[in-house]
């Protein structure tokens, strides 16, 4: 098997990596700006960027070019993506890149190619995934805002929490029941709603980990049926088919490795009992560990982008390996840096007894909630039943378990 990249492929990574580190500031300090904690002035900043790379097409490069993109194939993609995880940038439109733009690709009308593609391709327009509610995130099915017909609108009312977000966005890629029915997953319908639509409200929310993210909530919202994306009912099975446009980036082991490379010169420039770190048996021994980690997951998330591109012939990938240990790696290294550090690795950004930069705390807290596209713990669930093709507990032993657990809390 070939691992390698072709010459063509090797001159597109190298345009990528100079158009990217030219246009970041030297002195940008990747793991001390975090997605959602962002200054007015430094979200600016990445708006414009993000324009200017649209404007090259290194945005979407694998969309066709009638679309914005630069007609390439997954694999080119993925490089490009790679490039830019390795910079330790952020795109403020994740969302509509990675999700509502793959959507309307594949399930929008003609209509809504032309009106919503062209400013993800460009990096104009912002996006937010409002999928989340209070009694709907793992369980993705179990939504409660509800949309009603009514002549040539739709009505939306109900609340969307814990969205992620860097600005206020310009549409929202929304999830909504439409049916009662049974199973529930099949009442259930997909809308692209203006962002700046009356009856819109959002309401900041902080979290422990991710910074600010934002409540959303629908009050009597029209929302015209021609925003409705694909087939009536059938917005469950639409999302989670884009969803595999999500979770599967070369970009997320990039970041962790340039994170890596910085801590490890951190190391070989601090001292501790009159020796560099990098000297200590155990440090070595743990960064080394934390190396192949990455290595891992890198080759997994380059499986899923050649499995990619191989969907006619062997279909979609029915479990995400690449974001099982994307979630495994952002909880475990943390710690793992933390303990090099010792207590030094406790105190936040600002400290001047901080080492790092105090960027390690910081990457302890975001560990705390990644529940981004599933918990770690349904990550697992996932992977057992459709990887390794394990069976579920049977309903009535889980009772057994949840009643013997009460018992030994008595």
């Amino acid at each position: 098997m070939d691992f390698g990249f072709t010459e063509k492929q090797e001159k597109l990574r190298k345009s990528a990596r100079d158009f990217f580190l030219n246009g970041i500031p030297e002195d940008f300090d990747p793991g001390a700006e975090t997605m959602f904690s962002l200054t007015k002035a430094q979200t600016e900043f990445w708006m414009k960027f993000q324009k200017k790379a649209g404007q090259k097409g290194y945005l979407t490069p694998g969309w066709s070019k009638e679309t914005g993109g630069l007609g390439l194939s997954p694999i080119e993609q993925g490089i490009v993506e790679e490039e830019w995880g390795y910079t330790g940038g952020r795109w403020p439109n994740f969302s509509g890149l990675h999700i509502a733009g793959p959507a309307v690709q594949i399930f929008g009308t003609e209509e809504q190619k032309k009106k919503f593609l062209p400013g993800i391709a460009k990096g104009t327009a912002v996006w937010n995934q409002a999928f989340t509610e209070p009694e709907a995130g793992s369980d993705e099915a179990n939504q409660k805002v509800r949309a009603v017909l009514e002549g040539d609108y739709y009505i939306l009312n109900g609340q969307k929490t814990f969205i992620s977000t860097l600005t206020k966005p310009d549409y929202l890629y929304t999830l909504a029941r439409t049916a009662d029915t049974e199973p529930k997953h099949q009442g259930i319908s997909l809308f692209l709603v203006p962002g700046d639509t009356p009856g819109i409200t959002y309401q900041a929310q902080g979290t422990m980990g991710l910074g600010t993210q934002v409540n959303i909530y629908y009050q009597d919202v029209k929302v015209h049926q021609e925003n409705l994306l694909g087939e009536l009912n059938r917005g469950f099975y639409h999302a989670m088919a884009a969803f595999e446009f999500e979770r599967s980036g070369t970009g997320n082991p990039a970041t962790h490795k340039r994170f890596l490379v910085d801590f490890i010169q951190f190391c070989k420039k601090t001292r501790r009992d009159g020796k560099p770190l990098i000297k200590d048996p155990e440090v070595r021994k743990t960064l080394a560990k934390m190396a192949i980690d990455i290595e891992i997951q890198r080759l997994i998330a380059w499986e899923a982008v050649w499995r990619h591109s191989k969907r006619k012939e062997l279909g979609s990938k029915p479990y995400d390996l690449s974001g099982f240990f994307n979630k495994l790696i952002s909880t475990h290294h943390p710690e793992k840096m933390m303990n090099i550090l010792g207590l030094y690795g406790q105190l936040r950004t600002g400290s001047k007894w901080a080492k790092f930069a105090g960027k390690i705390e910081r990457r302890w807290q975001i560990a705390r909630s990644v529940h981004p596209a599933g918990t770690l713990e349904v990550n697992k669930i996932v992977v057992a039943g459709r990887g390794l093709g394990l069976p579920r507990i049977p309903a009535k032993f889980n009772k057994v378990i949840a009643e013997s657990l009460q018992e030994k809390k008595k």
